[in-house]
Formats: C-alpha cells, structure tokens, sequence
C-alpha cells in the first residue's frame, strides 16, 4: 500500500441478518474503484491485519451495532487500547490498533463506522433500518476516502477533546538585540 492509502474493512457475519451490515458497505466501497482505497470484507478482526493497518495512512472500520429503530449510523474516531489485548480470532477496532502499533511502532488514523443493525437471525435478510443505514454509512465515509485531506472531523474533534494551548507569545529578535 501507499504511504496515503486508505484501508476500509468491513465485517461481520454474512450468513446472520444484518451482522452483515459492514460487508455489505464494504462491497459498495469496493465498487467505487477508488485509487489508494482498499476494501476488505471480512468474517472477523484477526492478528493477521496488523500488517495492511501499518501500510495505511487511515483505516476505516465497518460494522453492525445493535439498535433501536431510531439509530442512527455512529462514526467516531478510534485510538489503541491503552492496555494490550488478548486478540485471538475476534476483537475490536482498538485491540487490533494496540497490536498494529506494539507489532509495528505505529497505527493509522482510524474511523469507526457502525451501522444500526436489529435482526441477527441466522439466514436473515438485511433489515430496512440496516438498509437505510448501509446508504447513511456510504454518504458518512465518503469525504474520509480523501487520502490528501484531513478526515473532515478530525480537526474539529482535536479542537474539541484536546487542551489548548495558551495563546503563543513570539519575542521579535531585534527588539531583545537593543
């Protein structure tokens, strides 16, 4: 992968309703064709994803959560886990980056997609609150496919959840000279 491509990874289960929310959003990623995009789509979150993680310069999440008929799709933004996990065959998003970044020394800014989801029943189709979530996702990933930009709130979010710091007080060179 380039240094600025991007990693999207859809999981869940396809053969359990709407679990197969962020396979489905993954498949329509894909079909964009977008350069420096890559689109997994897959049944978990395994070790083994550590490696195309550190190639990325962002990596987007997609998955189903379970909801209420009212959900809406939740994107936030994602950091390792301050403390290791046990990652065997299943795990989260922040397991895998503490991995990715303990492996490696590094980990892509990462986005977390979840899609509300009510129906896991085995052999299920997707349910319309997942439907209209998939389409709510897709609008909801496409300005974090910019691999030049910032993702359009990550500034915000620094803004928002970082200390600021004090006003900068620059001395003029000539001014200590005299």
């Amino acid at each position: 992968m380039r240094p600025d491509s991007i990693l999207v990874i859809g999981y869940g289960n396809d053969l359990r309703g709407d679990d197969a929310a962020g396979r489905c959003a993954a498949a329509r990623v894909a079909a964009w064709e977008l350069p420096a995009v890559r689109v997994l789509s897959l049944h978990q979150l395994t070790p083994e994803l550590a490696d195309p993680l550190v190639a990325a310069s962002r990596a987007i999440f997609l998955d189903a959560h379970l909801a209420s008929d009212n959900a809406a799709v939740r994107v936030r933004r994602v950091h390792p886990a301050l403390t290791a996990t046990r990652l065997a065959h299943a795990g989260d998003p922040q397991g895998l980056l503490q991995l990715t970044r303990t492996a490696f020394g590094r980990s892509p800014e990462t986005w977390w997609i979840t899609i509300p989801a009510a129906d896991f029943t085995f052999g299920a189709p997707l349910s319309a609150l997942t439907a209209r979530g998939i389409t709510d996702a897709l609008t909801a990933i496409r300005p974090l496919l910019e691999p030049r930009r910032p993702a359009p709130d990550a500034v915000a979010e620094r803004e928002c959840n970082a200390p600021q710091p004090g006003p900068r007080h620059h001395s003029d060179p000539r001014r200590e000279a005299s």
